[in-house]
């Protein structure tokens, strides 16, 4: 027992201090897992009176508890009332999931959702043609296909000016960057999907990928929201870069751990698609999607946006 409660503890530990080794904050993405096994052996503790491991569990219960409260308190409270509607925003994430060749539950899921923009990743060309075949709701579409898992799309109702591809990291993993001129005045979007995190130098050009997109959301002079797969929980210490230095706002915040993948598995489960939106952005409502036969569950939010400065 003592031997479970202490590599619990080391776990939870693990996840503070990715900035010493790649590694160490891979722990951190598994807040959740920690929290259960922590749960579970501190009721097993109790009853087999092993204090030690009680308290090592007790301590690694309150650490994850505290990293995942934002998650589960109300969020701030949003001024809907005063929210001006007209700047409403449906925005949807999606990993379509290069492998899955048959694109018709993504297909009919974002047919029947209808965002007014959606960013889609792993793109290849077969799904690239795929998309294409949303012509009729998404009139306006950036379509990058690549034959790896780093293809990116961008789909709209309103038209998207000022577009631009850009590897933000590593050569081979490219993002969108548009205008989106909705009806009720322009936002920057940046749909993004950077390596996962599976070795050092992976990990190294996760930083560098979400440094880029954080800068190019700091200065951009419209509202600007970030949609993708981030290949990072919000634990993780580049996601917490990305939110802090990009001046973002986590859609998921005071709405529970969303997980999204591995959707093939039940457990355990990571929220590592996200949508980020500007400051004094109003959430109306933030969800995961449908399984869409993807080894991710998209996820979906509505926003209001600011008004630009």
């Amino acid at each position: 027992m003592r031997v479970f409660a202490v590599a619990v503890l080391a776990g939870t530990v693990a996840g503070w201090c990715g900035r010493w080794h790649w590694l160490l904050d891979l722990a951190s993405h598994f807040r959740s897992t920690w929290l259960l096994l922590a749960i579970v052996g501190l009721g097993a503790s109790l009853r087999w009176r092993s204090a030690v491991a009680a308290v090592c569990l007790a301590v690694a219960a309150a650490g994850n508890v505290v990293e995942m409260l934002p998650y589960w308190l109300p969020a701030r409270s949003d001024p809907v009332a005063a929210a001006d509607l007209t700047r409403r925003v449906v925005v949807v994430a999606a990993n379509v999931h290069s492998q899955n060749d048959d694109p018709t539950a993504a297909a009919a899921y974002l047919r029947a959702r209808r965002p007014d923009v959606a960013a889609v990743v792993e793109v290849d060309p077969a799904w690239g043609d795929a998309l294409e075949g949303l012509a009729d709701v998404f009139p306006h579409r950036v379509v990058w296909p690549r034959t790896d898992n780093f293809g990116v799309a961008v789909l709209s109702r309103w038209p998207l000016k000022d577009v631009d591809v850009v590897e933000f990291g590593a050569p081979g993993h490219p993002s969108i960057v548009a205008t989106v001129h909705a009806d009720a005045g322009p936002f920057r979007f940046i749909a993004t999907h950077p390596s996962p995190p599976f070795d050092g130098p992976a990990t190294a050009a996760l930083t560098t990928h979400l440094a880029g997109v954080a800068a190019a959301a700091a200065a951009s002079p419209l509202p600007c929201v970030v949609a993708g797969d981030l290949n990072a929980t919000p634990w993780s210490r580049p996601f917490r870069q990305l939110v802090a230095n990009g001046g973002l706002r986590d859609t998921a915040l005071g709405r529970g751990v969303q997980a999204t993948w591995n959707a093939r598995f039940p457990a355990p489960r990571i929220p590592i698609d996200h949508i980020l939106g500007p400051p004094g952005a109003v959430v109306l409502a933030r969800k995961v999607g449908p399984d869409i036969g993807s080894d991710h569950f998209p996820v979906e939010a509505e926003l209001v946006l600011p008004a630009p400065r």
